[in-house]
């Protein structure tokens, strides 16, 4: 049984074909380039399907799914992007096209919930009840699943771990919204600030303005420079305050932390945040939790994305049975 993941972020999407144990044999990532507009950016995954099939020599007829995750609100029983900030997508149809394109079941989904499904199944989640996987790159997010479930929410919108409200009136973010922690800790505002209070930073780096990222604050933090520590310290505080808002509430078993700032120095990012939330947490749960880097790292999504079919299976028996265009519904029934 081999699925398509396609895994769309706001730099780059990335494709993979998956075996039903969550093995990428094969892997490719393009540009995403969201100013090229939704229509572009779905022939760009249709060919990218396309392409990462053909390397494999796979016929359409050879693949179980293909599962999507995308960085926003979905609508995963019509097959619609309803909003996406950071692709700056509004009720963007995407399943339809690439369902006819192939002819295989076609599945949707929040990247967050993406990555939090792969967590439960295979990943440091499996065997637990409750999973949150919390998700920061260019954007911050949030999946859970419980008792076997992707739980979306009653409106569609559970998991916007970085739309929480952390200052009032302050930073703009792209939902359009103000003070949301994204636009504090997401990777768009670190380079922002970074290039506000760290004078000449891309000289520091020998690197044109434009080429400065995240990974190079966390390089300058863990080389001593003083601006970029109190920037990757900032991200901790905040980050830190939705995971103790989210442990207060949810009381999930674990919490694991993937996408590309993930991957920063555990000095740096991982145990202070597990201090600050120990310190922080509602006391009786503090010290249960368990906070973790994802084993599945920034491959999170991607491999959850490919395994959606197992969610309708589990509760269906039949997601082989079910046609392409009952398989896309089925998904978000569940």
């Amino acid at each position: 049984m081999l699925n398509v993941g396609v895994d769309v972020g706001g730099t780059n999407i990335k494709f993979g074909v998956i075996d039903e144990n969550g093995e990428i044999l094969l892997q490719e990532t393009i540009k995403t380039e969201p100013g090229r507009g939704s229509r572009a950016i779905v022939m760009s995954i249709i060919q990218g399907v396309g392409a990462i099939l053909a390397r494999t020599s796979l016929r359409h007829e050879d693949v179980t799914s293909i599962g999507i995750g995308i960085p926003g609100t979905v609508d995963s029983k019509n097959g619609v992007v309803v909003y996406a900030p950071n692709l700056f997508w509004r009720n963007v149809e995407i399943v339809k096209d690439i369902r006819e394109a192939f002819n295989v079941p076609t599945y949707i989904v929040q990247d967050t919930r993406a990555a939090a499904w792969a967590e439960y199944l295979i990943g440091a989640g499996k065997g637990l009840r409750s999973v949150a996987s919390v998700t920061i790159g260019t954007g911050i997010g949030c999946g859970m699943v419980f008792d076997g479930k992707i739980f979306h929410g009653a409106l569609n919108t559970a998991g916007e771990f970085g739309h929480q409200i952390i200052d009032l009136d302050g930073n703009l973010c792209n939902c359009g919204r103000r003070g949301c922690l994204e636009a504090y800790a997401g990777g768009l505002a670190i380079v922002r600030d970074a290039k506000k209070r760290i004078p000449g930073i891309h000289k520091l780096l020998h690197t044109n303005p434009s080429t400065v990222g995240v990974h190079d604050v966390y390089q300058l933090a863990q080389e001593g420079n003083a601006q970029a520590r109190e920037l990757t310290d900032n991200v901790v505080k905040y980050i830190g305050m939705g995971l103790v808002n989210l442990i207060n509430i949810t009381s999930v078993d674990l919490i694991s932390i993937s996408g590309g700032i993930s991957n920063a120095p555990s000095e740096l990012l991982l145990d202070p945040l597990i201090d600050f939330v120990r310190n922080r947490a509602y006391e009786s749960v503090a010290d249960q939790v368990r906070i973790c880097r994802s084993d599945l790292s920034e491959d999170a999504p991607l491999i959850g994305a490919a395994l959606l079919f197992r969610e309708t299976s589990d509760q269906t028996d039949s997601a082989l049975a079910v046609s392409p265009g009952v398989g896309s519904q089925a998904s978000q029934s569940s």
